[in-house]
């Protein structure tokens, strides 16, 4: 089944939105996937009504989607997800934890999660211990606490979601040129970190304030990393305002095969966070008010209470890892001349990106390649 193109311009746009919000202001590494929040606050919106279901439907850029539509949309974005090349392992994770002894769910929303969602439905009796530990079975072991120490006795409703994703690169950096160098960060102090460099042909566009670059990973070069790296002149934030599915789209059009030298430090991006705020910011506070929401299509008299991001990205020579590392021969071949260098030796944003689709698997931003 096709993937509906107007299901991936809506996630898109939730995760850029969202990550500006979330990114504004910020001193460190932002990462998130805009697939995963996506997927899980739309097997949500199933079970909201009223002004709720309303407030939703705009904050998830769904307004011209029924809720049949956007299930067998999600259902087929899955699908297309699964085993995407053999040198790619990708899981997205969705589950929804509730008082279970309490609060009956409905069995149309049952139903709706396990048939267009694979979603698991968990007591949230056992939290944060139960839903710990079945994120980590989802993640291989990569991420363990996507849910904080607390009581969750009172809660009526959490959501959780998370991405997992380990590709190698279709062209790996050779260890042997990766070295020390000067990273300048957003405050103008300069920090060493592990630059690596690669020569060797790419998508390639100069714009008129950022160079973008598509780094493909595995085999089929189905999956690829797109680096925007705004110039000297031009701040990250500038940049970041300037993000939308649309501008993306047509930067991406732009992008021309080019031989070029590339250096790009080895980073580390951990970001945890609750997406309330944000969420709140985008219009659907209601969904988080105990005397407002209305999600009686899930149970009575329930409201979320909070919704929990977490997103680790790692890139080094072999590729962009969750877990472990993963080994290659590097053959050396005659380098051709560069037409282009693109250095990343100051702060920019990239993004994980299914190029069959266009879903936007990750963004972020990388301002301390340490961190």
């Amino acid at each position: 089944m096709a993937v509906d193109p107007s299901i991936v311009t809506a996630d898109n746009t939730l995760g850029l939105d969202l990550f500006k919000i979330l990114d504004q202001g910020s001193t460190a590494n932002v990462a998130i996937s805009p697939t995963s929040v996506a997927l899980m606050l739309q097997i949500l919106w199933n079970g909201a009504g009223g002004s709720t279901e309303q407030a939703m439907s705009q904050a998830l850029q769904l307004q011209d989607l029924s809720v049949a539509d956007v299930n067998s949309d999600n259902a087929a974005l899955q699908a297309a997800l699964v085993n995407p090349d053999p040198e790619i392992a990708l899981t997205v994770a969705n589950s929804l934890w509730m008082h279970l002894s309490s609060n009956s769910v409905l069995p149309s929303f049952t139903q709706a999660n396990e048939t267009s969602y694979g979603a698991e439905i968990g007591d949230l009796a056992g939290a944060p211990g139960n839903v710990n530990a079945w994120i980590s079975n989802e993640t291989d072991g990569f991420i363990t606490n996507i849910l904080p120490p607390g009581n969750y006795a009172n809660d009526v409703a959490v959501v959780v979601n998370a991405i997992y994703f380990k590709g190698a690169w279709n062209q790996p950096f050779d260890p042997n040129q990766t070295a020390a160098a000067p990273f300048t960060q957003l405050d103008g102090t300069s920090v060493s970190c592990q630059m690596m460099h690669l020569t060797g042909t790419f998508d390639y566009f100069t714009g008129a304030t950022f160079q973008a670059l598509r780094m493909p990973y595995g085999t089929n070069s189905r999956m690829s990393m797109l680096i925007l790296l705004p110039n000297t002149s031009t701040s990250l934030a500038e940049l970041i305002a300037s993000l939308t599915p649309r501008a993306l789209n047509g930067w991406i059009s732009q992008l021309q095969p080019m031989t070029g030298g590339v250096a790009l430090p080895r980073f580390t991006a951990t970001y945890g966070a609750s997406l309330i705020g944000g969420l709140s910011a985008l219009g659907m506070g209601i969904a988080f008010s105990p005397n407002d929401a209305d999600f009686s299509g899930i149970a009575p008299g329930t409201y979320l209470s909070d919704v929990e991001h977490k997103t680790i990205v790692e890139v080094d020579e072999s590729g962009t890892v969750a877990a472990g590392g993963t080994s290659g021969t590097i053959s050396i071949t005659a380098a051709p001349t560069p037409q282009f260098q693109m250095t990343m030796n100051h702060p920019f944003f990239y993004a994980i990106r299914d190029e069959d689709t266009g879903a936007l698997l990750f963004i972020g931003t990388v301002v301390a390649p340490g961190q």
